[in-house]
């Protein structure tokens, strides 16, 4: 039987496969549609783009009628001419160049998106390799517990302890077993929301490195130039201002030619027809002009506000992703004083018979709070970490 179950085992272990960060990066954004519908919405927009600036066709026209002149017979009389209109100069080019240069920034922006995306992924690794670590360190610390609980229950059956601290032990002793329980639970369910979000396969047989996860630092430096996209996409929303100026600051936009055939009783007519619209004989240009100004001096104004708003809340989440990795040291220091210092000092003293069951499992407690502090500081670590990454809109290295 139990080569049964070492077969068995092996068989599971030989399954099992182990990723790093990187390879659930790479699987992540390759399952991810993001992209995709990203680069689907730029050919669709390029599209919507051409359709709405092409010329309107070639238009036919022609009428036919019947004359009845006062001397002769009554003929058929008709007229068939065809008209297109064309754009002058470099016109639809520019039309096209403004809606184009807008689409660009629009997507620009919606990177932020995919980035963000990224960014989620890493952080959903790294919550999970804490809480693979911390459900690692719980299931120790109480299998340690079990250990104290299975000597005092030899001391109870030889009348050392009371029945009262015997009791005390065993609900200590559960409820530790109810908090590593949920410590589990939390593990499985970070590792299901990552590898769901993901859209990764084979999560009950596939373990995560967590070899790679970001060391802890403060004053972190952000290489290259932060919020890149948004200074993109504006100065492309600036530039298409730019080219409507130049596009409605001249005379002539358009010319449309005709050619017309007359057949009538006693005359073939033909004729070529030329069309120009006098743009300075109205104000469209004029308004078009002072439209692309505005919207200019508008976009300045919107871009400086969030900037503003960026710079800041950039600020505000480095300070503090700062004051964490201080809170951190110092909790570090306390847990590893009290766990090498006054906690054997404690036990020993309860061993010994000079303190109670209470003042030990109360300082039992207090380890395992400073334990969860640790947990919780370096989770809002690198939860702000890489809210920040997202928000400087620059890819980590």
């Amino acid at each position: 039987m139990k080569q049964i179950f070492l077969f068995v085992l092996l068989i599971q272990l030989g399954h099992t496969s182990t990723l790093t960060l990187k390879q659930v990066l790479d699987t992540a954004k390759n399952n991810s549609t993001l992209t995709e519908a990203l680069e689907q919405e730029g050919l669709l927009l390029e599209a919507r783009n051409l359709a709405d600036t092409s010329l309107d066709p070639m238009e036919l026209y022609g009428s036919v009628g019947n004359a009845d002149p006062i001397i002769g017979k009554d003929e058929t009389e008709y007229s068939v001419g065809l008209s297109k209109e064309f754009s002058w100069g470099n016109t639809q080019k520019e039309e096209q160049s403004i809606i184009r240069l807008n689409n660009e920034a629009y997507l620009l922006e919606e990177d932020i998106k995919i980035l963000s995306f990224e960014n989620g992924i890493k952080s959903l690794y790294h919550n999970h390799c804490l809480d693979k670590k911390y459900y690692r360190v719980s299931k120790q610390n109480y299998q340690e517990f079990v250990k104290l609980y299975k000597k005092k229950q030899k001391s109870y059956k030889y009348q050392e302890i009371s029945k009262a601290e015997l009791m005390q032990l065993e609900i200590a002793k559960n409820r530790l077993y109810a908090q590593l329980q949920e410590i589990e639970m939390r593990q499985m369910i970070s590792k299901q929301k990552l590898f769901i979000l993901g859209r990764m396969k084979n999560a009950n047989t596939t373990t995560l490195s967590c070899k790679d996860i970001y060391p802890i630092k403060g004053n972190i430096k952000f290489e290259g130039d932060k919020f890149q996209l948004s200074k993109e996409a504006h100065t492309k929303r600036l530039k298409s201002t730019q080219v409507a100026l130049e596009r409605y600051s001249k005379t002539m936009d358009s010319i449309s030619l005709s050619v017309q055939y007359d057949n009538e009783i006693d005359i073939n007519r033909y004729g070529v027809g030329v069309s120009v619209p006098l743009n300075f004989t109205s104000s469209r240009s004029e308004q078009e002009r002072a439209a692309a100004m505005y919207k200019s001096s508008a976009l300045g104004f919107q871009y400086d506000e969030m900037m503003i708003e960026k710079r800041s809340r950039f600020l505000e989440l480095k300070s503090y992703l700062n004051s964490k990795v201080r809170m951190l040291k110092t909790l570090k220091n306390n847990h590893r004083n009290y766990k090498k210092q006054l906690l054997p000092l404690i036990k020993k003293s309860y061993d010994l018979g000079e303190t109670s069951v209470i003042e030990y499992l109360l300082n039992r407690q207090q380890s395992y709070q400073l334990r969860q502090e640790i947990y919780a500081t370096k989770k809002a670590y690198y939860n702000t970490l890489f809210k920040l990454y997202t928000l400087s809109e620059i890819k980590d290295k």
